[in-house]
């Protein structure tokens, strides 16, 4: 069934995550797989009408299962981690499955027990519509608190897993470094065998799985944490299709030090999984040129979270829709080859562009470039001149602009040896505006959905940019780790260089 299993590490995937399954949702008032709102409009692409076939194929990323009471389910694909704290109200068994028994004290202490509790958190207004059945309020950056208070998916209890080692927003022992993470995994990796414990149940029930999504922050310890399970992922499934989103944090208004270890997470991280993933693809908004026309406060993960998910969400639909519709899937792997021609580049750029009509003129468009790596030395000329190795438009009722679309090509027949690989991949669904996402979108204030498109590339810009990742970030690392990491940035940057002359001053000879 093509089935693809989502991995989704720490906070900021868990908040993106979110939207992800939002999106996705069964919004139908029979199933028991979601949380509905009476007497709301139809607020996703995921419902149809009975005798309406959906575009989509739930069965990629959604697994149908029996609750509790007999009923049918449908659960999405995932495995969650976080740590203590970090699942707010949310609760590892739900409406759909029974509690199970717990062993009482006295059954493992023969002498005196006192029995402490942590007192639960009490669900927001909007879970608790949501599970009444009531009119939801409109969420806000308060009342937002977890990345569970706006959810409107069920998971599966085997999908909850709670790490006890740290503790959420911990001012004692925060985990923020890579090495951090990479050793919390092997501990506990030694004792309970993560892969088989909580990975394994969901691809053994995959009929023909087609590829592995990871969600994970890679400028926090999460990257390290995330390296390590990839690394025993590819073990495992060494020909399956691993792709990464790699998520980073806004850096504005955090102090120096912390810019300075954020840097260093973010190189140990795309150094370690360009080495295991089949794509990689870092995802952060600008901190300068923002663009116009998003309303957005950058502390809240709410809502930078909904941001970066439009953008994953839109560039793999062509992943999910059903056989034999007008718009003909592709699998994860395909858009890997079309991004990695040469095999030797892992590492992808995203840009999208939003609109709330369709033919919206390009003055109307909200364009974010999801790319920063090292986007401080570099001035936006060297962008424009950047030759194309691969490239992946996905469009939603939204086409390329003028200028992109002259570079398209007429077919996407065999490409010749050499030439850049370039797919265009149309759909007329248009990206739900739902009630659990943000207004960030004045433009869009009184839309239900909005088109979009995004631009998945490797292109030869990115070796200057890995270039300035090297050099900003190996001056704050000891001198044993000094080596290893410049010379791994090093080899990824020589394989986005080409021997051309772009009529630029140009002092990248020396990677």
């Amino acid at each position: 069934m093509r089935e693809i299993i989502t991995l989704q590490l720490g906070q900021l995937s868990n908040y993106t995550a979110t939207h992800f399954w939002n999106t996705q949702v069964e919004q139908l008032p029979t199933t028991s797989s979601a949380k509905t709102v009476t007497d709301q409009p139809q607020e996703s692409y995921f419902t149809y009408a009975a005798d309406e076939e959906s575009p989509v194929d739930h069965n990629v990323h959604w697994r149908a299962g029996v609750g509790a009471d007999g009923s049918d389910t449908f659960l999405p694909r995932t495995v969650i981690y976080d740590l203590k704290g970090g699942f707010g109200s949310l609760r590892k068994i739900n409406a759909l499955y029974e509690p199970e028994s717990e062993a009482t004290p006295g059954a493992l202490w023969s002498g005196p027990s006192v029995v402490q509790k942590q007192q639960p958190l009490e669900a927001n207004a909007y879970q608790q519509s949501l599970d009444s059945g009531s009119q939801a309020p409109q969420l806000t950056t308060s009342t937002v608190r977890y990345w569970s208070d706006f959810s409107r998916a069920y998971f599966h209890p085997r999908s909850l897993v709670q790490l006890y080692d740290f503790e959420l927003n911990s001012t004692t022992m925060p985990f923020e470094r890579f090495a951090m993470g990479s050793e919390l995994y092997n501990v506990l990796d030694r004792e309970h065998e993560l892969v088989d414990r909580d990975w394994r149940p969901f691809a053994e029930e995959a009929d023909q799985m087609q590829g592995i999504q990871v969600f994970t922050s890679i400028d926090d310890a999460w990257g390290g944490f995330a390296s390590s399970y990839i690394e025993s992922l590819r073990d495992e499934y060494p020909k399956t299709c691993i792709w990464v989103w790699g998520l980073q944090s806004p850096m504005l208004g955090i102090p120096r030090s912390k810019r300075q270890l954020r840097l260093v997470n973010t190189a140990h991280s795309i150094d370690q999984l360009c080495a295991q993933a089949t794509t990689l693809v870092p995802v952060a908004l600008p901190e300068t040129d923002f663009p116009a026309g998003i309303s957005m406060d950058s502390r809240s993960q709410w809502h930078t979270s909904a941001a970066m998910a439009t953008a994953i969400e839109t560039a793999t639909l062509q992943t999910r829709l059903t056989q034999g519709t007008a718009d003909q899937p592709v699998s994860l792997d395909y858009m890997a080859e079309s991004l990695n021609p040469a095999g030797n580049q892992p590492l992808a750029s995203m840009e999208m562009s939003l609109a709330p009509e369709t033919d919206a003129p390009d003055g109307d468009r909200i364009d974010i470039d999801f790319f920063q790596i090292g986007r401080g030395g570099l001035g936006r000329q060297r962008d424009r001149e950047a030759r194309i190795f691969g490239q992946v438009f996905s469009c939603r009722a939204l086409g390329p602009k003028g200028d992109e679309q002259q570079d398209l090509p007429g077919h996407q027949g065999r490409p010749v040896i050499g030439s850049p690989v370039i797919r265009k991949y149309e759909s007329s669904l248009r990206f739900p505006l739902l009630d659990s996402y943000p207004r960030i979108y004045p433009r869009a204030a009184d839309q239900q959905d909005i088109a979009v498109l995004t631009n998945l590339s490797s292109n030869t810009f990115m070796a200057p940019r890995i270039k300035t990742l090297r050099t900003e970030s190996t001056r704050f690392v000891g001198v044993e780790e000094r080596e290893a990491l410049n010379n791994g940035l090093a080899e990824l940057a020589e394989a986005y260089r080409e021997d051309w002359s772009s009529g630029s001053d140009d002092d990248d000879d020396d990677i």
